[in-house]
């Protein structure tokens, strides 16, 4: 039997407070990415694939040939949550099995209401400003060939 669950490292801060390095992540937790080309972008779990063991992130996209953007699944050994989702309650119970074996205070009770649009909000606020960055490079390159059919003519 094949454990079908992608566990993630968690953050220094969480790692204190629930007293465990491993978690199964799941849709709407809050992850940052801490190796590889995406490094330091994050935010929350749309999608994960546990086939892959891969996790696609909320606003980090890849553009296609055509100009599409498409969902960038990144390996699960390269992204760390920052936040849970306990929202559902069998996460919420598994933590609390794990605090009261290493005698550890229950977790919080989760909230109803989050601020993850807050967070949402902010990620968005990073795709526009690569957006902008790819349109700046999109003029450099545009000036540049322009500056090389102009040497050519000379």
């Amino acid at each position: 039997m094949i454990n079908n669950k992608v566990n993630v490292s968690l953050s220094k801060d969480l790692r204190k407070k629930y007293g465990i390095r491993r978690f199964p992540v799941a849709k709407g937790d809050i992850v940052k990415i801490i190796s590889g080309s995406r490094k330091g972008e994050g935010g929350k779990v749309v999608d994960v694939d546990h086939k892959t063991m891969k996790v696609s992130i909320e606003g980090v996209t890849i553009s296609k040939a055509d100009g599409k953007q498409v969902p960038f699944f990144i390996d699960h050994s390269n992204i760390s949550i920052t936040k849970l989702d306990l929202s559902r309650n069998d996460r919420y119970e598994r933590l609390r099995e794990i605090a009261a074996r290493k005698n550890l205070p229950p977790p919080e009770v989760p909230e109803e209401t989050s601020n993850d649009t807050k967070e949402s909000d902010e990620n968005v606020t990073g795709a526009d400003k690569e957006e902008t960055n790819e349109i700046k490079e999109e003029d450099l390159n545009d000036n540049e060939d322009k500056n090389n059919d102009g040497s050519q003519e000379a």
